[in-house]
Order: C-alpha cells, then sequence, then structure tokens
C-alpha cells in the first residue's frame, strides 16, 4: 500500500472516531467546535487508529507463526483443490458461431 492511501485510510479513521464522539456528545454541526475540542469535552484522545494498529499487529504475528503459512507466502503454492477456471473467449465465440461470425 502507497503512502497516499495509508494516508487517507487514517484520515477515514480519525474522521470516523471524531463523528462517533460528536454523536455520543450530541454535537450539533452548526455549532463549529474542533476536533481538538470534541475529545477535551469527551476526555479522551484519539485512540481507535492505535487500536487498530495493535490488533492488525498482534494478528499477524499469531499468523507469522504457522510456518506452513509462510513457507506458501514464499514459494507462492496453497494446498488444496485448484479452482475452476473459465475462459473469457467462450461466450464470444458461442455468439460468433450463432451469428455466423
Amino acid at each position: 500500500m502507497d503512502a497516499s492511501k495509508k494516508k487517507l485510510r487514517k484520515r477515514v479513521v480519525n474522521a470516523f472516531e471524531t463523528w462517533s464522539w460528536r454523536r455520543m456528545l450530541k454535537i450539533k454541526w452548526a455549532e463549529r467546535i474542533t476536533n481538538d475540542e470534541v475529545f477535551r469535552r469527551a476526555k479522551e484522545e484519539r485512540l481507535f487508529l492505535k487500536i487498530l494498529q495493535n490488533r492488525r499487529h498482534s494478528w499477524m504475528g499469531h499468523t507469522i507463526r504457522d510456518k506452513e503459512f509462510v513457507v506458501n507466502i514464499l514459494e507462492g503454492t496453497i494446498s488444496g483443490k485448484k479452482g475452476r477456471e473459465k475462459t473469457s473467449t467462450a461466450i464470444p465465440k458461442a455468439s460468433r458461431q450463432k451469428h455466423g461470425g
């Protein structure tokens, strides 16, 4: 993921957290209160993004501990049945035959 997508994701998460606090504190949009003031009134700090990052890191640590998972990533192999392949030319060929193309 490139830097611009990360910045956008952070902005969206922070906006959601602020919006949620505004709803819980019943702050109207017309009151024109800054985001910092919203968190001061809630006696909280921005934690949602930190919580998501911690959960993501702990999940990755849990997943990486499984050796088969790491081997599959490094080798590019996945055990199990191979999925059914669809050809993108099946419909146009049938259509051409039907219409004499």
